[in-house]
């Protein structure tokens, strides 16, 4: 067994496959064409899988990359005299641009917005092959001959049951090394939280965008091979219906599941024609059927399943330090939303192994200036050197691809994966090969990472099903996997408990041994006075005090942002508060 995980790994493929070759030879041309169209449609169910279904992004107009495909095939056959096999390469690569065309553009979009777009796309592309005169108008193409190798024609309807059950094999093939790929991690995790994603090191506009032209170039193949299988290409073929019927396919299966795609395309083709029984009543019978299968396996018929990281054994490694000097130096770091200035001319310094709080009340700009610093958001002025690389306004992966990790407020943590998958996704703020498989380093590096944090018995566990004191770990976890020079933590102390804060604080005092720097965001002032060696107070955005935590503790200034209060020297609330 290899040290990878694979989105879905059936181990029944190779039996299923010659049961089906074997099934060819005592069915009869009528039940030969239906499983040839069950296999297209397959074929169409494994491009839609990788949007929908492992990247998460939904595609209303999918049956667009079927008909580009159809089209262009066609159109070489019949204008330019090539045959079958030199039009599947233009063909696909035609549906990429494609892809690449509709996503570039929408990668910024989710959900209803994302949708509505993709509908668009699909309808666009119908209406214009019915409205040219060269793509044959409303009649389609005709007189396609059929596939030939070596001279011998695929006719027969077995023959051409055999041609497609071939092309199913190899465009299995290459969406299971998709999904034994880094770029499948980065998929599930765009899918559960995007921001998250990016922020930790995934860059997920590349991501999304090779989600729409790998889908669409393995959509397309289906395209060339349903104008063989019908000897036209019919526009009838690659409406919004047919969009729906690809989508129910994934639906009925099961998102990400590669047999589900199987069994959703036997439902979606085959049970029609055995419902041609009762054809007054075949509609209404099938989506009653639908709706049954829906209510009662939700994730469908086949959902996914993940086989968890398989971790090596490590023997214990000497502690490194990452780097010496000055590692972070933010100057005149200020973000304005109109009229309202959230961050007003921050400088703050850092050197290996230091810590430095960011303290204030509610509202102070704390979490905005750590946005500022990460990338999440743009800052209206200033600069942001990490190991003397400004990253300022560099979008949030590249800030991590440059050293600076970060936590957050509230957790956000990719809860339908497991804590080893979590910490993975950490590693593409170092590595970001996307499509070169898992290896052992890769895993080495996330099994030291747990074992940091004490989670190592916990690697195989789904995220969501941690406690609350185990998630802060996790993501802390998460952000060392990317060998970071400095470490942002925002409030990681937030809902713990005396015991969880003492560990935490132990957690801190191991990493800064690693010479990372680290900046924290905290409201626990015990805590803060505890571990820091230097202390930046924040209030409506600017810096009222900044120095050892001895003399923030005897600040005035400090203590009225904190309470409320006018300056009093005789104040005794110094050691209630901040002692």
């Amino acid at each position: 067994m290899t040290l990878d995980s694979t989105l879905l790994r059936f181990s029944g493929w190779p039996v299923l496959i010659l049961l089906t070759a074997v099934l060819g030879q005592f069915l009869d041309d009528y039940a030969l064409t239906v499983a040839a169209s069950i296999i297209i449609y397959a074929i169409l169910g494994l491009g839609i899988n990788i949007v929908v279904g492992y990247a998460g992004l939904l595609d209303l107009g999918f049956a667009a990359f079927y008909a580009i495909g159809a089209y262009v095939s066609g159109l070489l056959i019949l204008k330019q005299g090539w045959n079958f096999w030199l039009t599947l390469p233009v063909a696909i690569a035609a549906a990429a641009i494609a892809g690449l065309i509709i996503g570039y553009p929408t990668l910024r979009l989710r959900s209803d917005y994302l949708a509505i777009v993709t509908l668009g796309f699909g309808e666009i592309i119908r209406i214009t092959v019915v409205n040219l005169e060269v793509t044959g108008g409303p009649n389609g193409l005709t007189g396609i001959p059929p596939v030939t190798i070596a001279g011998r024609e695929f006719v027969t309807p077995v023959d051409f049951f055999y041609l497609v059950l071939v092309f199913f094999v190899v465009v299995l093939a290459v969406t299971g090394l998709l999904a034994r790929s880094r770029l499948a991690y980065a998929w599930r995790a765009v899918r559960s939280d995007d921001r998250a994603a990016e922020a930790v090191g995934v860059p997920t506009r590349r991501v999304k965008l090779l989600a729409y032209v790998l889908g669409a170039a393995v959509g397309a193949v289906a395209g060339p091979l349903n104008a063989a299988q019908l000897g036209t290409v019919d526009p009838s073929n690659f409406t919004f219906l047919t969009s729906l019927f690809v989508l129910l396919v994934l639906i009925i299966g099961g998102m990400g599941s590669r047999p589900g795609v199987v069994v959703g395309a036997v439902v979606v083709v085959a049970l029609p024609e055995v419902l041609r029984t009762v054809q007054e009543y075949r509609g209404l019978i099938f989506a009653l059927l639908l709706i049954v299968i829906i209510l009662v396996r939700p994730q469908g018929v086949w959902p996914a399943r993940f086989r968890p990281l398989t971790l090596p054994d490590l023997a214990p490694e000497p502690e490194r330090r990452t780097a010496e000097g000055r590692l972070l130096e933010i100057t005149g770091l200020s973000r304005r939303f109109g009229g309202v200035t959230a961050v007003e001319d921050l400088d703050l310094t850092l050197d290996a192994g230091e810590v430095i709080s960011v303290i204030g009340p509610n509202g102070a700009g704390k979490t905005t200036a750590f946005n500022c610093i990460t990338g999440m958001i743009v800052p209206s002025t200033g600069t942001v050197a990490v190991n003397g690389h400004d990253v300022a306004g560099r979008a949030p992966h590249r800030v991590a691809a440059a050293g600076l990790a970060r936590t957050f407020q509230n957790i956000r943590l990719f809860d339908d994966m497991t804590v080893a998958e979590n910490v993975l996704i950490g590693r593409f703020a170092r590595d970001r090969g996307l499509l070169r498989r898992l290896g052992a380093r890769d895993l080495e590096a996330v099994r030291r990472c747990l074992d940091f944090v004490g989670l190592s018995d916990a690697a195989t566990r789904s995220a969501s099903a941690l406690s609350y004191g185990e998630r802060r770990r996790l993501e802390i976890a998460r952000a060392l996997a990317a060998d970071p020079a400095v470490i942002l933590l925002d409030e990681p102390a937030a809902g713990a408990n005396p015991t969880e804060k003492q560990a935490l604080m132990g957690l801190i005092a191991q990493i800064r041994a690693l010479g990372i720097a680290v900046v924290l965001i905290e409201h626990d002032v015990a805590l803060v006075m505890s571990v820091s060696d230097r202390v930046t107070v924040l209030e409506y955005g600017r810096t009222i005090a900044a120095g050892p935590p001895a003399d923030i503790q005897e600040d005035q200034r400090v203590i009225a942002a904190y309470l409320g209060v006018p300056d009093d020297p005789e104040t005794d609330l110094v050691a209630e508060v901040l002692g």
